[in-house]
């Protein structure tokens, strides 16, 4: 008798999630109600409605990450009041309506990277005032506007990463005062203004690398005094000036391999000896000046071949 009770009151607080796979199969896998994280992650999945997850009371994590959908409707999730972070990444989504999750005051990590979404209406994300982690990498963005981040002042790191952004406003991020990490990388970029990352005090890696910039003013960045690696590489640099970031003690990584730069002056790196990585390989260098201090991190060859030490 107590089986069977004890049966019986795991069906009830049981919830089946129902979906199709790639192979167009039907499948389901049994969550707790009582689930604070629902992981449906390489799953196979093709199509899901996310009405059933109203029952999840306590949801706090749901992972779709790694699957095939094509289509995906947020609608029931706007119940989800408790919802703290969404992975969609990895799936082939052309467009999602943002709208549902406009309700969600304790969303916190958004993941749409590695979507073929190309457009998308950002709008509603600025409701999410607690949001700390966005990730669109690879989205196949062609322009992006980041007023929807206004808003958005507890965020954290960003990733605007492996798309085809010509130009990026940064303006909306000064209101970011907690950004740690930006990832602009492996975009189109001829230029960039960092002024609005002067009120990031909190920023600690900045990637800018496998653009197309020329020229770059440091400027902004000598405030961040947490900051820890700048990434530079694979631009076509041909001049930069350390010295705004001379007197950061936090710095260790700075990346400056495949330019265009014949000279490089290190010697505003007051933290030299404290580097760990100096990349300067990939250079048509014809002057470097050091300082005096040991260089223990710096790199002038590529890692394939002999590196200077």
């Amino acid at each position: 008798m107590f089986k069977k009770c004890r049966e019986s009151a795991e069906l009830l607080s049981s919830v089946l999630v129902e979906f199709r796979t790639i192979n167009g199969e039907s499948n389901q896998t049994s969550f707790n109600k009582s689930e604070t994280g629902v992981n449906l992650s390489e799953m196979n999945i093709v199509s899901i409605d996310l009405s059933i997850f109203h029952e999840f009371s306590t949801l706090e994590s749901l992972n779709l990450s790694r699957n095939h959908l094509e289509k995906l409707d947020l609608g029931p999730l706007s119940q989800c009041n408790q919802l703290e972070s969404l992975d969609l990444s990895h799936n082939a989504l052309a467009r999602i309506d943002l709208n549902p999750l406009s309700t969600l005051k304790n969303l916190k990590k958004l993941s749409l990277s590695y979507n073929p979404l190309a457009e998308l209406d950002f709008a509603p994300i600025q409701h999410c005032t607690g949001l700390k982690t966005l990730r669109l990498t690879n989205v196949g963005l062609k322009e992006v506007d980041l007023s929807f981040l206004t808003q958005c002042t507890e965020m954290q790191q960003l990733s605007l990463a492996f798309n085809n952004l010509s130009q990026v406003d940064l303006a909306p991020l000064a209101s970011s005062r907690n950004l740690q990490i930006l990832s602009i990388n492996k975009n189109q970029l001829k230029s960039i203004d960092l002024t609005p990352l002067k009120s990031c005090r909190n920023l600690i890696t900045l990637n800018l690398s496998d653009n197309q910039l020329s020229e770059i003013d440091l400027t902004s960045l000598q405030g961040c005094l947490k900051f820890y690696s700048l990434i530079l590489f694979k631009n076509i640099l041909q001049e930069i000036s350390l010295e705004p970031i001379g007197r950061i003690e936090t710095l260790r990584g700075l990346n400056l391999a495949y330019n265009d730069l014949r000279s490089v002056d290190l010697k505003p790196l007051s933290q030299y000896s404290q580097m760990k990585e100096i990349h300067l390989y990939g250079n048509p260098l014809e002057e470097l000046d050091k300082p005096d201090a040991a260089n223990p991190g710096l790199m002038l060859e590529s890692p394939e071949g002999r590196s200077t030490q």
